[in-house]
């Protein structure tokens, strides 16, 4: 990225900085800073002063912190945090707590906007900004944003250190707990390391974020000038106005959509960025790792969890190495940013020894806090009589609750028991299954094995799910979720559907090493199958704890290890091998009868799914004729069933119709 001569230097624009000018950027920033910080700056490459000066001439900060995620560092910016307001202490060592606004609990869907070239493609379910205009927004907002604030510059690595698929990715911002957050959920660099990685990747992800003039409550005023606006065509992303993890906290979800881009741009087929839990199960002889794709509020963190070996809940970087010819994974965090409510005790023991645990390092945030305590709802002990929250002071006479539905805590994974090491080699662990689901309370069976590498896609792209609190103004309506990551890839559905399809084709790929794809749906609710008795209050047919069951069958099918019943969406599991396990597993008895309402085929449900999936990607432009072969077979062989048998199909009926089939095929 340097041109052999001595009056230019190459930045990652592919545009010249002459000497002279740099010296210029040097002395700029050098003028905003003590002589620590300055002697950090002199470490950064050409390409990495760059935006740092940018962004300084634009929000003109009061000072500039460069943060290396040195002990020394960090100790400065958890002080800062409490002198700031930004997080308080709780009782328990090194356990903090922050509370965003009462409007700031979740991501900004109507603020949020991909700026790009009128000719870029963006997805038919996101918002994309012209990118001039946008840029141009995106600046008038944040100019002179930090006057009376430090800027802190930090520089991360989204994945293990060395990675080939890790992202070398640059925050400034003036929040305090924005960084104390990133530095539990990421691995930070010092400067000349990350200026290498950019050299090495060529490319950076560079993201400005400040949340604005803050309240007397030190949460942000201007609401109304939030914006998290992302520049796909140079992956910089300008989030102003806002403090809720989501929105600001860009090495999360704003950066896994540059990934995601930038994998469809330059790694067609190769590689894939995916919001999925990485979790291996000890099976006999071999751990078996699964990526699983729920949204946000659906239970991914809880599935992630019954995993004997946790690499990561939240997202998953997979690539093909091509030496084995294995699809490998490593998770971009080391960190977990997780939904708090309903966690407790008995369904969630490793994640409340760390939660409850002396030491360990927690940031908690909208929930409740009495006495310096935290309390939130669902977590297996009385809540007390009064307290404060996000929304202000709290009774139990209020009514209202205690804490937030998207409440969450952060902590380091490596806190956690079943913390696995592996989540820091740079060339991640081998994948055998990739998991899709969501709140589905009506239609899809609890698990269905994809007949092939097609079957997976389609299952992954038509999941539907109903909206969660992760999203303001959510309303518990059902809406199209494919792969659990359609708010994240900015792309248009048809490119991210064939980059999976070419995935999954991929010669590179060993056929024995092809992940088994999976739909789970762990929501069905009695009223969806109709065991909802009179006067009963709805809700699910299993418990929170069969996911521990789940998990295990689906490694035994992707082994060949049980035998399947075949249906025409996929493969299910059979009775027995389900009884005994729920048996050993959770020492539950499991009901032939629970089992036939998870597990049967409800086609006049599944066909409606079917039509209007095909109906929604009919109007995507490019799609590729193999994804619509396989709902169109689906469609004609669920007909077929129910006009054979009749609008339910049980497993048995399932079984009994394939051994006639056979039969007569035998003869």
């Amino acid at each position: 990225m340097k041109k052999n001569n001595t009056t230019t230097v190459h930045t990652q624009n592919n545009q010249d900085i002459d000497i002279s000018r740099l010296e210029m950027m040097r002395t700029y920033l050098v003028s905003l800073m003590d002589e620590a910080n300055s002697r950090k700056l002199m470490h950064c490459s050409p390409e990495v002063i760059e935006p740092i000066y940018n962004g300084s001439t634009r929000m003109s900060p009061a000072s500039i912190f460069i943060n290396t995620g040195s002990p020394e560092d960090m100790a400065y910016i958890r002080k800062k945090a409490l002198e700031a307001g930004e997080e308080f202490q709780l009782t328990k060592k090194n356990h903090t707590c922050h509370f965003d606004g009462p409007g700031d609990q979740g991501r900004d869907t109507a603020n949020t906007k991909y700026l790009a070239y009128a000719d870029t493609e963006i997805s038919s379910l996101q918002k994309k900004e012209e990118h001039r205009a946008g840029v141009v927004e995106a600046r008038t907002i944040i100019t002179d944003i930090m006057k009376t604030k430090e800027m802190i510059v930090s520089f991360i690595s989204r994945g293990p250190i060395g990675s080939p698929v890790g992202d070398p990715t640059l925050q400034i911002t003036d929040s305090y707990y924005v960084i104390h957050s990133e530095f539990i959920l990421y691995r930070m660099m010092d400067p000349a390391a990350f200026s290498k990685d950019v050299a090495d990747k060529g490319y950076m992800f560079i993201n400005y974020h400040s949340a604005g003039e803050l309240t007397d409550t030190n949460v942000s005023a201007n609401l109304s000038q939030r914006r998290i606006y992302m520049d796909v065509e140079r992956f910089r992303s300008y989030s102003s106005n806002n403090q809720y993890a989501g929105n600001s906290i860009a090495p999360k979800k704003i950066n896994h959509r540059f990934a995601n881009m930038n994998n469809i741009r330059n790694y067609f087929g190769e590689r894939l960025d995916e919001h999925m839990f990485i979790a291996g199960f000890e099976m006999e002889d071999e751990v078996i790792y699964f990526g699983g794709a729920y949204p946000s509020g659906c239970g991914k963190t809880g599935t992630a969890m019954t995993g004997t070996h946790l690499i990561g809940d939240d997202l998953a970087k997979i690539f093909i190495d091509p030496e084995s010819g294995e699809v490998r994974a490593v998770n971009p965090e080391r960190g977990m940013f997780g939904i708090i409510e309903g966690v407790n005790c008995e369904d969630d023991p490793e994640t409340m020894n760390v939660l409850s645990g002396e030491g360990n390092e927690v940031i908690f945030s909208n929930l409740l806090v009495s006495d310096d305590k935290p309390y939130w709802n669902g977590m297996g002990e009385p809540l007390p009589e009064r307290g404060r929250n996000f929304d202000g002071e709290w009774s139990v006479k209020s009514g209202k609750p205690a804490s937030h539905k998207n409440a969450r805590f952060t902590i380091s994974l490596d806190n956690l028991e079943n913390y696995d090491p592996a989540t820091e080699k740079p060339e991640g662990v081998k994948i055998s299954g990739l998991l899709f689901g969501g709140r589905d309370y009506t239609t899809m069976p609890t698990i269905v094995m994809a007949h092939d590498w097609m079957s997976s896609v389609v299952h992954g792209a038509i999941i539907r799910s109903a909206t969660t609190a992760t999203e303001i103004g959510a309303d518990g309506s059902e809406k199209r979720s494919p792969f659990a990551n359609e708010a994240f890839f900015p792309g248009p559905l048809a490119h991210y559907i064939n980059h999976y399809k070419a995935f999954g084709e991929n010669p590179n790929i060993a056929p024995e090493n092809l992940p088994s794809g999976f739909q789970v749906n762990y929501w069905l609710h009695k009223s969806g199958r109709g065991i909802l008795a009179p006067g009963e209050v709805d809700g699910l047919i299993g418990e929170k704890r069969d996911t521990k069951v789940w998990m295990r069958i689906m490694a035994l099918m992707h082994q060949r290890k049980v035998e399947t019943i075949w249906t025409p969406i996929g493969r299910i599991p059979k009775y027995q091998d389900l009884k005994k396990l729920f048996k050993e597993v959770i020492d539950k008895n499991y009901e032939k009868e629970i089992y036939t309402k998870q597990f049967s085929l409800y086609t006049e449900n599944l066909i409606k799914r079917v039509d209007m999936s095909i109906t929604e990607f009919a109007k995507e432009k490019g799609m590729t004729d193999a994804f619509f072969h396989v709902l169109d077979t689906w469609h004609r062989d669920l007909a077929a069933l129910k006009a054979i048998i009749g609008p339910i199909v049980t497993p048995d009926q399932m079984i009994k119709c394939s051994s006639q089939s056979t039969s007569v095929r035998d003869d």
